[in-house]
């Protein structure tokens, strides 16, 4: 019995350290073409009424987001049922709402202008461009800029990946792809600036735990590392999405057509009715440090007119709160961090 239960044991470690063998025959590797197509986002649009964001392990609260190919994001952040932040992008601008305290470096009030990576960052900490979020967000990569050459391609038999990696003379870039229902899937990526012989690591986005959702694909969790200012450790955002809808139509105003028996006010709700709402009981701020700023209500920011053919999900709402203008360009030269420009699959 001794012997059988340390033949098995062997058996099991050898297998273990073998990993997982890869989905193609050798010589049969998937072309570079079909990993960076597949890296290209699959979904139209997306809704996620109910998900929890956690930073640095710290306290889960609420993130609520909807996402529109190829450059519309909105998303909110409750404490305790209260508005902590809520962003706002389309192709012509962005509006946020910051209802937090200053210790971010931001005062209350709403801020406005063109997209910007500043917003994307002030939400969630993600130091990507609008386009390359709202990329990532309906499962597709954000993509250094075309020319790219080929630096390594590899089957990863630990984790069960295929790693390709790219380069385009400033940015060196590596995809992660996982084999699943007969096609290849993005699963994840990490990037570093080139400098000479040297590079700097910039960020690095996992997805786990891939399962079917209205027929697609989708992570039941996303990560995100980057490096803290200074080099002082990684900053770790963790996203878990707790209910997904894939392909959902907004329409032109951005309000769907209530179903039967839903009161008619039903389509442009954030939440669904069994939905709670509010933080994590074991962390978040007091109840009544959640208000809105409400101390310029004497020259209040107008109500913006809908764009024809932007759904209002997607137009910020400065409505209770002081205007502060543009966040301003926070980032220095801002290619490479994720830009959709020129990020249509090229030839190795």
């Amino acid at each position: 019995m001794r012997l059988a239960s340390f033949a098995l044991t062997t058996l099991l470690l050898l297998t273990a350290c073998r990993g997982t063998e890869p989905p193609y025959s050798p010589g049969q590797e998937p072309l570079v073409e079909d990993l960076l197509a597949a890296a290209t986002p699959h979904l139209h649009s997306i809704q996620v009424p109910r998900a929890k964001v956690r930073q640095a392990g710290g306290p889960a609260a609420n993130l609520m987001m909807l996402a529109e190919h190829p450059d519309r994001f909105a998303g909110t952040i409750q404490i305790s049922g209260n508005e902590l932040v809520s962003l706002a992008v389309n192709e012509e601008s962005y509006g946020l709402r910051w209802i937090g305290r200053g210790d971010a470096g931001l005062d209350p009030g709403y801020y406005t202008g063109p997209p910007s990576r500043c917003a994307v960052e002030a939400l969630l900490g993600v130091d990507l461009e609008p386009e390359a979020f709202v990329d990532l967000v309906l499962g597709g990569a954000p993509i250094i800029d075309a020319p790219h050459e080929l630096v390594d391609r590899h089957w990863d038999r630990k984790h069960a990946r295929e790693l390709l990696t790219i380069a385009n003379g400033r940015f060196e870039q590596q995809l992660e792809f996982s084999w699943s229902g007969g096609r290849w899937l993005f699963a994840g990526s990490s990037l570093w600036r080139l400098d000479g012989a040297s590079k700097t690591w910039l960020w690095t986005i996992s997805h786990t735990s891939l399962h079917e959702v209205g027929g697609e694909m989708l992570p039941r969790k996303t990560e995100i590392r980057q490096p803290k200012a200074k080099g002082r450790g990684e900053l770790v955002i963790e996203v878990s999405y707790e209910k997904q809808i894939a392909n959902p139509s907004f329409g032109q105003l951005g309000v769907d057509p209530p179903k039967p028996g839903e009161p008619k006010n039903a389509g442009d709700q954030w939440r669904d009715s069994d939905d709670e709402g509010g933080w994590d009981d074991e962390g978040g701020w007091d109840d009544d440090e959640g208000g809105s700023d409400t101390s310029d209500d004497s020259n209040p920011e107008p109500e913006p007119e809908p764009e024809p053919g932007i759904p209002e999900q997607f137009l910020g709402k400065p409505q209770g709160l002081t205007p502060r203008g543009d966040l301003g360009s926070r980032h220095a030269g801002g290619e490479g961090r994720g830009s959709r420009r020129g990020r249509r699959p090229a030839s190795a």
